[in-house]
């Protein structure tokens, strides 16, 4: 099979560059050219089976692929002719068209000899062509190709099916289902001549391994999805999109991701082949496929309302529209996603204005009994460019913001404000805002405050912390609404705000409290829930967190679909508590359920949080590579939405993730992105943020910094109460050589007695004792919890524990595992798993100039690590006397040969 090559591309990233980036219309060449080459050929495996067997079979004179336009016909005909070719069978291609088809023998004419000619006598052209065939058939069997038989004239059509009576060739030939084919063709498979294959559309699976092939890098979730339902299994459709948005910028890669962004504004060949479908419509036909493109699906009766029966028959008889049942209801849609693409570009803005009104009005007479009706109808109203029902409005911006299509929910927010200004329609813009994280907008607004304190307060508290940092203002304007009607709400935001300021003990017992409440609304009762179980992990509470994060459960259920974000303020008080607790490979889970889940239900923004979530699970399992990708995911298509504020979390764990990949330039251009973000920091994750640093740090080589780092993350978590993130901080410290941590790991197992607590304080047993069993056991603890890193880690410090204590009985069998729970983490690069004659012959500093000085000079070293000149040299000296070299080019092939591989 074809492989295309990797396609150059541009990053947007300020700082942050790729190797293989370039300017962005090389991007777009590149793009262009890769969509030009002939694809792999996948998802077609059975059929070509299905092909080759009928060919060894014998039995039936060859195979007729039906398909529609650009769904792979002719590029399975021309495989299989390759195939057979390949077995030293003749293969002969033939391919008819328009312009053949007024031609007698037009597209059979490769099957005469080069200098014969007809004289117009039909009968001897048809007699030449079967002698010609013969003649081929006596040196090898003969195997026909013909593409787009629907084409064929008179007389190939008629060679074709003699020649398959007389069982001279194998036909090989694709035809355009719905299209009139010659009664020569069609008796090729109504007498069973011929054996026929119905070429369906690519399913997903297969259009994502041609998607990963093409895009040679990562793709943003619902982007692919969104690719997927345009391109609809078609993939010379699929071609097109790529290479007609990459030609736009639609399809641009920010951050080493792909992302699909905008409106697909098709052209080109795409938009050819559908305006030429809509060439011989009718005007009655041409108003139904536009007031599709306006607000698909529409119900019958409105269809028929405003463009006939008639229309609506002769728009699905010519396969543009298709008509569907859903419930009692009957609906009408285009037939083809780019159907709607294409008509909107094509339709003048006017008549386009005109369409949404008047489908708005009639909806307006109709009863709104789905779910997205106001939406629907919101959106019928912003097409036309007038808000007829305020209210309705309103409502579709609600609706747009619950399923978390934010940049939506705003536009009509702010038509709503424009048209009915008012506290009710501010407020709804204010909330929306600030899911968007612009705090300064949501500020603004909030000065009108209206008659719903408790909201307005809520409004006012959240842009007070997240906008400004300023815990202390939040708490008092959330404790003087606490007293107002509906002030359990006020009290349930206080404690998430409580649990993001790092004030875990307090937020927990305001949740407790919520939740103790016989009259607490379901809203209050569900952020009191999420908050709490959260603040009970960072407590290392373990029972109460996992209480607390079921009973949350239980209320976003009860509480759907009046409360559509439940589920994920639930699920993030959960997703901090487990990975609080040391729980990564249940973290990591819970958001890939969410993700996926998000992508299901459409909605963008929440799947784009989601993957961030994930990306920082898979960074605490130690897989760098993998929690890059999504974390780069996450911070390309949470643009401009802040959701949870926490987006320079993603940053900071993506340069961690990137350290531990080792590069270090890299990590610490993502690094300083994150610290130029706008807005505080969460004090909740100030550790974390000093933890990632701290790897940012070790992987320009100097552990010493790192270390200290790690010491400083250590303090802040034990200062702020939060024990179980002081115990991974001070395992941390251990990691990266430090001293002395040992002790309080200890007293922090036996506070918490959490198995991730327990395992880091048995493996800094290990390390400070020299032992290998404690090393051993911790591994088996972390490699059940998902710490596939630490494990890998643990269990090399094991062996070379044993074998320097002279226990090589066992270092096989452990050195074995060791190499297994490595290959789980390829990508990552720690002082405990590489350099083990480092390890174990050179103190801590040697080991640090050793490592720098394959690759740098003392000066450098020097600068980097803070000493002088001739301190590095005597280091440097010691650590060739302990190894037996007497050079750098030594120490570089030594570091070279440790790696594991």
């Amino acid at each position: 099979m074809f492989e295309l090559a990797p396609v150059a591309v541009t990053a947007k990233a300020e700082g942050v560059t790729h190797p293989n980036e370039a300017p962005d219309s090389k991007n777009r060449r590149a793009m262009r050219g890769a969509s030009m080459r002939v694809w792999p050929l996948v998802g077609r495996e059975a059929e070509l089976q299905e092909i080759t067997s009928a060919f060894a079979d014998g039995r039936a004179a060859g195979v007729v692929i039906a398909g529609e336009a650009g769904v792979g016909r002719t590029r399975l005909v021309r495989e299989a002719l390759s195939v057979l070719s390949s077995d030293g069978h003749r293969t002969v291609w033939a391919a008819a068209t328009n312009a053949t088809s007024s031609i007698p023998f037009g597209a059979a004419a490769v099957l005469l000899p080069p200098d014969w000619h007809s004289h117009g006598d039909r009968l001897a052209a048809l007699t030449m062509i079967t002698s010609q065939v013969r003649e081929w058939a006596g040196q090898a069997r003969v195997v026909i190709g013909i593409d787009d038989a629907h084409l064929l004239d008179d007389g190939s059509a008629a060679a074709l099916l003699h020649l398959a009576h007389q069982r001279l060739a194998f036909l090989v030939i694709s035809v355009r289902r719905r299209e009139r084919v010659r009664d020569a063709v069609s008796a090729l498979w109504e007498e069973g001549l011929v054996h026929r294959i119905e070429l369906a559309p690519l399913p997903d699976d297969v259009v994502d391994v041609l998607l990963d092939r093409v895009l040679a890098g990562p793709l943003e979730g619902f982007s692919r999805r969104r690719i997927r339902r345009v391109a609809s299994g078609n993939p010379m459709l699929l071609r097109e999109l790529l290479r007609e948005a990459s030609g736009r910028g639609t399809l641009a890669r920010e951050h080493g991701v792909w992302r699909f962004a905008g409106r697909f504004r098709p052209d080109g060949r795409i938009r050819d082949i559908v305006l030429g479908r809509l060439a011989t419509a009718d005007p009655d036909t041409r108003l139904v496929l536009d007031l599709l493109a306006c607000g698909e699906p529409l119900s019958l009766t409105t269809v028929v309302r405003l463009a006939g029966q008639h229309a609506i028959e002769t728009a699905e008889s010519s396969g543009m529209a298709v008509i569907e049942h859903s419930g009692a209801r009957v609906l009408l849609r285009l037939a083809h996603p780019l159907y709607g693409e294409v008509l909107q570009d094509a339709m003048p803005v006017s008549r386009s204005m005109r369409l949404g009104r008047w489908l708005a009005e009639i909806k307006l007479t109709l009863p709104m009994r789905r779910h997205d009706d106001a939406l629907r109808v919101a959106l019928l109203q912003a097409r036309a460019q007038e808000v007829i029902r305020p209210e309705i409005v309103r409502l579709g911006a609600q609706q747009a913001m619950d399923r978390g299509d934010l940049e939506t929910a705003e536009r009509l927010a702010r038509m709503v404000c424009t048209a009915q200004p008012g506290a009710e329609a501010d407020g709804l813009l204010a909330d929306i805002l600030v899911f968007r994280g612009n705090f300064q907008g949501a500020q603004h607004l909030s000065a009108s405050r209206g008659s719903d304190p408790v909201r307005w307060a809520i409004t006012r508290a959240m842009c007070a912390y997240w906008g400004e940092g300023d815990a202390v203002q939040a708490d008092e304007i959330l404790d003087s609404a606490a007293t107002e009607p509906n002030g359990d709400l006020a009290v349930g935001t206080r404690a998430w705000l409580l649990l993001f300021d790092a004030r875990c003990a307090s937020a927990l017992a305001l949740a407790c409290g919520v939740l103790a409440s016989d009259t607490a609304s379901q809203q209050a009762a569900v952020w009191a829930a999420g908050a709490g179980a959260a603040a009970a992990g960072f407590l290392g509470l373990a029972d109460e967190a996992e209480r607390l994060g079921q009973r949350g459960v239980a209320l976003a259920d009860a509480a759907q679909p009046d409360l559509p974000w439940a589920p994920v303020q639930v699920d993030l008080g959960r997703w901090l508590s487990l990975l609080a607790l040391g729980e990564a490979a249940r973290a990591c889970r819970l958001a890939d359920h969410n993700y996926q889940t998000a992508l299901d239900a459409h909605k963008p923004v929440v799947a784009a949080f989601w993957a961030g979530c994930r990306g920082v699970a898979l960074l605490t399992q130690g897989h760098p590579g993998e929690a890059g990708e999504s974390l780069r995911e996450a911070i390309t298509a949470l643009d401009g939405n802040d959701i949870f504020r926490l987006t320079r979390c993603f940053h900071t764990a993506l340069a961690a993730a990137t350290a531990l990949g080792g590069d270090s330039a890299r990590a610490r251009a993502w690094l300083d992105r994150a610290g130029n973000l706008p807005g505080p920091a969460h004090r909740l994750f100030a550790p974390w943020f000093h933890l990632w640093e701290a790897w940012t740090t070790a992987s320009a080589g100097d552990t010493t910094a790192a270390a200290a780092i790690c010491r400083k993350a250590a303090h802040i978590a034990k200062e702020t109460d939060l024990p179980a993130v002081e115990a991974a901080a001070r395992y941390d410290t251990t990691r990266l050589g430090g001293r002395g941590e040992h002790s309080r790991l200890v007293q922090l197992a036996d506070q918490l007695a959490t198995p991730l607590t327990i395992a880091l304080a048995s493996a800094a047993t290990g390390i400070h004792t020299g032992h290998g069993d404690p090393l051993t056991e911790a591994a088996e603890a972390f490699a059940a919890l998902g710490h596939d890193l630490l494990a890998a880690e643990a269990l090399t410090a094991a062996d070379r524990a044993y074998r320097h204590n002279g226990q090589r009985a066992r270092a096989p069998v452990i050195s074995e595992r060791a190499v297994r729970l490595r290959a789980r983490c390829p990508d990552a690069t720690t002082p405990l798993l590489t350099h083990e004659p480092l390890a174990t012959v050179l103190t801590r500093r040697e080991r640090e100039v050793a490592v720098l000085a394959a690759q740098h000079s003392s000066r450098h070293i020097a600068q980097r690590l803070g000493l002088s000149v001739t301190t590095v040299n005597n280091y440097l000296a010691k650590a060739y006397a302990k190894l037996g070299i007497s050079r750098r080019a030594q120490l570089a092939d030594l570091l070279d040969r440790e790696q594991p591989h």
